[in-house]
């Protein structure tokens, strides 16, 4: 099954977040990050400590980034 973490910037109402999806698109987590996160590369840790690994690099979206990412 190939999972998809999507990152997206925070705006003055929302944090920055990445979303973990399934093959078919359903949502397994949402990771809020700290508002200091401004870089797909920093939400590495975070993806990390939520039991995530990237498995390629991120790319843009008309909306953040999309990385594939697999079960730590």
């Amino acid at each position: 099954m190939a999972n998809t973490a999507h990152f997206r910037l925070g705006d003055e109402v929302a944090s920055p977040s990445v979303i973990v999806r399934d093959d078919r698109g359903a949502e397994i987590v949402e990771l809020a990050l700290p508002k200091t996160v401004s870089e797909p590369l920093h939400a590495d840790d975070e993806l990390l400590a939520a039991g995530w690994n990237r498995s390629a690099d991120w790319t843009t979206t008309d909306d953040g980034w999309v990385a594939p990412v697999v079960s730590a």
